[in-house]
């Protein structure tokens, strides 16, 4: 017997001894490495199903998108006036003019009180290099920002420029004066083509997206650009006769002088949506516009199929919180389902007798649905629909009769199945603070809203019910702490408790609980962003800054490591 046991600590010493050099020859064989092998398992099963809102493209993000600063400008005014400046086809002024490149000031700086008691601003301090196509005189508007080295060259026509922004300046303004698209133009006629590239990056460059930005992303599996497409302020009032049809030659373009709103156009460029899918391999959550018509449509899903990636999927959804009063979809909507029942006598939104409009309006949300996946299958391939191509009914999370189980029903009765044209069903539940005091603690605050995401899983428990029954996938389309609504009271703690360590374990604490119930995707909502009394939605408040208790988290949930 001894002499077994000291066979058997021979051949265990042998092993510890080889079995690292064991691992590198498998990984080799896998053509893997041994460090993945590892990571891979002791990674969460459920990190494959944590997905992220983008914050939406303006002079106020804090995700620092796109290398070149000018593409998320704001329109341009004239000189000393809100005026709106006149503009060519593609927004870009045709007179003298003034814009904000960024303005990262905590809020209420321009109009004291401050809502962060501790005035959180991030350093974008740094030179910019500036380029245009035509002449100007370039100076800086507010602060104590500079405007140096300026340069016309004759020859091509271009000015440049290096902008110089100090530390502590959170805002970004600048004047172009004594413009002339070309050499023989008049002054005052405006420039195009402006690029603003950021510290650090050659002026030259041809890179799109920032390395903050694009490190920032790395934990998750899927992106969800519903405020990068401005979905909740696309155009068009039904019944405005000419305006509440979006057609495909209307969209948003690369060409633009911004990818943020505008009094023309709305949302991001969708060449900008594939071009961030294919470079970070992310599948794409995508809002379809409210007032696109079905060409629109078609020719975004060949867009799509031409230019995504193979291996990233899409989940598609119609427009964004169709169901939402505040949102101008939702009256939409509504108009167009009653004009619809109205004018069209073979409509099947009322096809069982119905007469509520409110119920027409449920139902047109869930067909017009029905009708995207139709395109999108057609032009993507039968083989691709409900694998790569994911439709998702999204709808209100705390009207689980009215919204879902009536919808459902209807939908099952008119279309068939509703697992044979949708892959999941939808809800969202934040979980606020509406229970704290007006005086609670920050970590008071924080209890309310780990009491918050309790009472949600009632609701979850109902709509899961529900999915299953009709062979559907449940996820949320968004989720995570809620500290907004506009209010002043014990707005300094609101903001503070996203930034103590208990947040940390209220994000596990509701996304492990989520995934315990069976749930699927867990979007987050959202990317960094500012806090003040509207929210405090985002991981951090800074594209730098990628350690707070939310960040952590999310690492602890994707089993990911903090970037160094």
């Amino acid at each position: 017997m001894f002499v077994r046991i000291l066979a058997y600590q021979k051949e265990y010493l042998t092993l510890k001894t080889h079995l690292p050099r064991l691992i590198i020859v498998l990984s080799t064989v896998l053509l893997v490495s041994p460090l993945s092998v590892l990571r891979a398992q002791n990674r969460p099963p459920y990190a494959d199903k944590i997905g992220l809102e983008l914050e939406g493209l303006g002079d106020g993000g804090r995700s620092m998108p796109f290398v070149d600063l000018a593409k998320t400008l704001r329109g341009f005014v004239r000189i000393g006036s809100s005026t709106v400046a006149p503009t060519d086809a593609n927004g870009w002024a045709m007179s003298d003019c003034a814009t904000v490149l960024f303005d990262i000031r905590p809020f209420g700086a321009w109009a004291p009180p401050i809502d962060d008691p501790d005035k959180y601003q991030p350093d974008w301090s740094g030179v910019y290099k500036l380029l245009l196509t035509g002449k100007a005189d370039i100076t800086n508007g507010e602060g104590n920002n500079q405007t140096v080295n300026l340069r016309y060259d004759a020859t091509h026509n271009t000015t440049t420029a290096d902008v110089v922004i100090p530390q502590g300046s959170g805002l970004l303004v600048l004047k172009f004066t004594n413009t002339r698209r070309t050499p023989s133009a008049p002054t005052d006629t405006g420039f195009t083509n402006l690029r603003i590239i950021r510290p650090n990056y050659p002026a030259n460059t041809a890179q799109v997206f920032t390395n903050e930005f694009l490190r920032s992303l790395k934990p998750f599996k899927v992106l969800r650009y519903m405020d990068w497409l401005d979905t909740n302020h696309q155009p068009g009032f039904y019944g405005d006769a000419g305006h509440h049809a979006l057609e495909w030659q209307d969209r948003r373009t690369i060409l633009d002088a911004s990818q943020s709103e505008s009094s023309k156009r709305y949302g991001v460029a969708w060449e900008y949506v594939i071009a961030l899918a294919n470079e970070t391999g992310k599948d794409a959550w995508i809002d379809i516009p409210v007032a696109a018509t079905d060409d629109y449509i078609r020719q975004l899903a060949k867009l799509l199929k031409k230019s995504l990636k193979p291996e990233i999927r899409l989940y598609i959804e119609h427009s964004n919180e169709v169901w939402n009063f505040g949102f101008p979809q939702y009256i939409y909507n509504k108009l167009a389902a009653i004009e619809e029942v109205k004018s069209t006598p073979t409509s099947n939104l009322n096809n069982d007798g119905v007469n509520d409009q409110e119920r027409w309006a449920h139902r047109r949300h869930a067909k017009r649905l029905y009708t995207i996946a139709q395109i999108f299958k057609q032009e993507f391939g039968a083989d691709s629909f409900l694998k790569r191509v994911r439709p998702v009914y999204a709808s209100w999370l705390i009207s689980p009769d009215a919204h879902f189980k009536d919808v459902l029903k209807w939908l099952s009765a008119t279309y068939g199945a509703p697992k044979d044209y949708f892959w999941a069903m939808a809800g969202a539940a934040y979980y606020n603070a509406e229970r704290a005091s007006l005086t609670a603690s920050p970590t008071e605050i924080v209890e309310a809203m780990r009491q918050c995401s309790i009472e949600n899983g009632k609701y979850h428990r109902q709509l899961k019910t529900t999915a299953d029954s009709y062979g559907l996938q449940y996820v949320q389309y968004e989720v995570g702490p809620d500290n907004g609504g506009g209010k002043v009271e014990n707005v300094a703690n609101r903001i503070r408790a996203n930034r103590i360590s208990a947040m940390k374990d209220l994000v596990l604490f509701d996304s492990k609980n989520w995934f315990t119930m069976g749930g699927g995707l867990y979007m987050y909502f959202a990317s960094p962003s500012a806090y003040s009394r509207y929210g405090c939605w985002g991981l951090s408040e800074d594209i730098r800054q990628l350690n707070t208790p939310k960040w952590q988290a999310i690492y602890e949930l994707t089993g990911t490591a903090p970037p160094k």
